[in-house]
């Protein structure tokens, strides 16, 4: 065993994944969360192969088509050899790619499974041509998941209520007061005035009962954040939209200004330019958090962490 641990190939893989683990947390924005989703969506795909590795092992128990005897085999037969070790490899593929789905799978929250497809009719009735379905999944998750497990990920009876605030559902619908007990602003209200058609059956009565309606004003809030920014490239208005999503547009535009007025920043571009022209409060809001942090990390999250794993899914949905 050690023996094995000791060859050149072995210690090769290991120095690098600990140096690229060690480089990827000291350059994490998010604290080391990337980091951590990252590093288990890695592990399920090592899983998958070793999985289908001793699969493939079992399958071809002979002495003949053990890869050192195929190397040997090949210096007196390299054409029989060669088509063993084709057949094995497509084996090996076949099986690889009956585990990677369960792997990626037990990746996502219980709940998309219920309610993804909801999404999936609420984007297409009312946003057709968003480019990747994706990003609303992960923003569905970014609104309601704490962790992957929570009861509250999408979950349409998801609540984060304070004294002076209230979001409610896989989109976090939120209302707010001031101090003296008066509405400060109520989304709710304003997008069923805006869609009284699409979205007048919802009210602050029933939005805990209806998953589709809470989605259908989550597509579309979306959809009227990202607008604005249309002339933008299309991963670029997505990223501007979540951060009005989060901070609203006048925000998001502000920022825009402020990052034409620098040297070297593209006011087109949310990743590496507008990003970094935070005008938001920075006095801290939850912990060491302020407005700054919580909506740069909203648009990391969503456009970068969670929607891969999304992707891969309905990649696979349309494939199959």
């Amino acid at each position: 065993m050690l023996k094995n641990f000791m060859r050149t190939r072995t210690l090769f893989l290991a120095i690098g994944f600990f140096s690229a683990a060690i480089i990827s947390f000291l350059t994490d924005p998010d604290g080391g969360l990337s980091t951590l989703l990252g590093g288990i969506g890695l592990l399920q795909v090592v899983i998958a192969i070793a999985l289908a590795h001793f699969s493939r092992k079992k399958l071809f128990d002979y002495p003949g088509t053990d890869m050192e005897q195929l190397v040997n085999t090949a210096r007196h037969d390299p054409i029989g050899a060669g088509l063993v070790f084709v057949g094995i490899c497509i084996v090996f593929v076949g099986l690889l790619l009956a585990f990677a789905p369960r792997a990626h799978a037990a990746d996502l929250p219980a709940g998309f499974f219920k309610y993804g497809n909801v999404l999936k009719q609420e984007q297409q009735r009312y946003w057709p041509d968003h480019p990747d379905l994706s990003y609303l999944a992960a923003l569905v998750e970014q609104e309601s998941c704490d962790f992957l497990k929570s009861k509250k990920c999408w979950n349409p009876s998801a609540r984060l209520q304070s004294q002076r605030e209230e979001g409610a559902g896989m989109g976090q619908i939120t209302r707010a007061y001031r101090k003296d007990g008066s509405t400060r602003f109520d989304s709710l209200t304003a997008m069923r005035a805006q869609y009284e058609q699409a979205l007048g059956d919802l009210t602050w009565h029933n939005v805990y009962q209806r998953p589709d309606l809470q989605l259908r004003a989550m597509v579309l809030m979306s959809r009227d954040a990202a607008r604005p920014f249309s002339n933008s490239p299309q991963l670029a208005q997505l990223a501007f939209g979540d951060a009005a999503y989060n901070g609203g547009i006048s925000g998001v535009q502000r920022e825009r200004r402020a990052c034409k007025m620098s040297k070297m920043c593209d006011p087109d571009q949310w990743f590496g330019n507008v990003e970094l022209h935070c005008l938001k409060s920075r006095q801290a809001l939850y912990g060491r958090r302020n407005a700054c942090d919580i909506n740069r990390e909203h648009v990391r999250n969503v456009m970068l962490v969670r929607a891969g794993k999304y992707r891969q899914f309905f990649k696979n949905q349309v494939s199959s």
